[in-house]
């Protein structure tokens, strides 16, 4: 009863958290869809500025540009954090009043204008959009030109790994918790590729001359990407292999004294229980317990258990395993009457308990499984 209802306790988490990840996936793919609607409306507002019309003289109007005459003052470099922002003070013709522009970057006016020089400021909508110098232009930080830049890098960069999110969900649902190298590669490529992916999106629309060429550079960035991942992927599984070749190593080394190690239990057997996640060794008999000093609820391993070999973690051994122990594992395959009994633990612990184990089929008293 106890063990049904720590069953139906663990679907029930699984299935919150797999909820919980489809719901972070969707926000994210409902910010990035957000952002690109924004998009259209920052190009529409360029768009008509660069349309617009000069106002008739004397006049001013939302729907066209003003263009007065201006002395500069001075420069300002303002440091923000890891960036400058650039300030050009100027004074429009027939005022005294200082008024303090920001520029969108430092070139080509900002850099060149001393105080004395005249430049013409152009209004749209009620401020000043662009500065120009002889027969340099540049826009300012109130410009509408490359407002697109940043909500369409944000989307570029949200998407992938919204994306991705659900692709992890996905792959978590269908091959835990025994994936196999295939799909073990396939996770390892859809991660990386979707990282460099939502990398180049964003550096794309920063460096894009326009929306198209955004879109062509991350779209361009998708072949590489995949070919990194792959490259990844095969960098993991040599890891890995490297890890099994050396299991050869692991020679049996008997206890002097009492220890406790992780260690998790697979098989038919009486002393495998869920939560028994730790295994005493030099204390007797070898024994599973939840009690990582081993005092209590121990659950001795009987004579009959007895050693066969020992390997590497295997595509099909649990995926619990890979992640406990992070590859460096080993396992000690074992017979217990007709029962086979897999024992995970990591490799540094593996020589402790090759060698209890086999030091307990040794003649002894008659088998017995006891349940302390």
């Amino acid at each position: 009863m106890a063990d049904q209802t720590a069953r139906e306790s663990s679907g029930a988490q699984r299935g919150w958290r797999f909820l919980l990840a489809v719901g972070f996936g969707l926000v994210l793919l409902l910010l990035s869809a957000g952002l690109f609607a924004t998009v259209p409306v920052e190009l529409a507002k360029w768009d008509a500025y660069a349309a617009a019309p000069a106002c008739p003289a004397g006049s001013r109007s939302d729907t066209c540009t003003t263009t007065v005459p201006a002395t500069v003052k001075g420069t300002e470099d303002e440091p923000s954090g890891k960036s400058v922002r650039y300030w050009l003070r100027v004074t429009e013709r027939g005022t005294d009043t200082v008024r303090r522009v920001r520029m969108a970057g430092s070139e080509p006016v900002y850099d060149t204008v001393r105080a004395g020089d005249e430049v013409k400021l152009t209004y749209w909508r009620g401020e000043i959009r662009t500065v120009r110098f002889r027969a340099a232009a540049q826009e300012t930080w109130e410009s509408p030109d490359g407002n697109w830049r940043y909500p369409l890098g944000a989307g570029l960069f949200l998407l992938p790994f919204g994306l991705m999110v659900w692709w992890l969900t996905w792959w978590h649902r269908h091959h835990s918790p025994s994936p196999t190298h295939r799909s073990l590669r396939q996770l390892t490529v859809g991660l990386v590729t979707g990282t460099v992916v939502s990398c180049a999106g964003s550096l794309g629309s920063m460096v894009g001359r326009d929306v198209r060429e955004a879109l062509l550079i991350t779209a361009a960035a998708v072949l590489p990407a995949a070919g990194l991942g792959a490259l990844c992927a095969w960098g993991q599984q040599r890891r890995i292999n490297r890890a099994a070749a050396s299991v050869s190593s692991i020679v049996p080394v008997p206890p002097t004294d009492k220890q406790c190690v992780r260690a998790a239990v697979l098989g038919d057997v009486p002393y495998r229980v869920d939560g028994f996640d730790h295994l005493v060794l030099g204390d007797g008999r070898p024994a599973t317990t939840p009690d990582p000093d081993g005092r209590v609820a121990r659950k001795t391993v009987p004579e009959t258990l007895v050693v066969r070999h020992v390997r590497a973690l295997r595509p099909d051994d649990p995926q619990a395993w890979k992640q406990r122990f992070k590859y460096d594992a080993a396992v000690i395959e074992c017979r217990d009457g007709d029962h086979a009994v897999l024992i995970a633990l990591a490799r540094r612990d593996a020589p402790l308990a090759l060698g209890a184990l086999r030091a307990m089929g040794q003649p002894s008293s008659p088998v017995t499984s006891p349940d302390l």
